[in-house]
């Protein structure tokens, strides 16, 4: 009896050192390789980004172009109908300026509209990179501290 109570002494002595001994764990993935990743998303992102603001400002610099020739259009339709009424006596001579100027400004809108739909849709701004799940963490434990309002 005795030595079974050894036996089992001695056995639960070696089960608890072996459990206890130096922990062995599989090796974590480096950080460096996602943020290696990341960083190249980032990068190409900024590209991305950079191509599309000077995809906006061609097209702001397009539409500047177009409306102004739209605006020379219809002052110089104005100009030509102040002048024509100017020496319009009758009625009908009035109206048919008018109607002219009608037209000038219709024809001014109708080129203008075509312009615009040949510019092609609005450029697409590019997808942010999705930040990685421990900066996610991290974030998320800096907003638990902030106080709210």
């Amino acid at each position: 009896m005795q030595r079974r109570r050894e036996l089992t002494a001695a056995t639960l002595l070696v089960f608890a050192l072996a459990s206890s001994g130096p922990a062995q764990a599989d090796p974590t993935p480096s950080p460096s390789a996602s943020a290696d990743t990341y960083k190249s998303l980032h990068e190409q992102y900024k590209l991305d980004r950079d191509e599309f603001l000077q995809a906006v400002k061609d097209r702001d610099f397009r539409m500047r172009v177009i409306n102004a020739i739209f605006k020379n259009s219809v002052d110089k339709a104005n100009a030509d109908a102040r002048a024509a009424m100017a020496n319009a006596i009758t009625p009908e001579q009035k109206t048919s300026t008018a109607s002219a100027r009608r037209n000038a400004i219709a024809l001014a809108i109708t080129v203008r509209d075509a312009a615009i739909l040949a510019l092609g849709p609005f450029p697409t701004p590019p997808a942010k990179p999705e930040k990685m799940s421990f900066e996610k963490a991290d974030q998320k434990m800096d907003q638990k501290g902030k106080n709210k309002r």
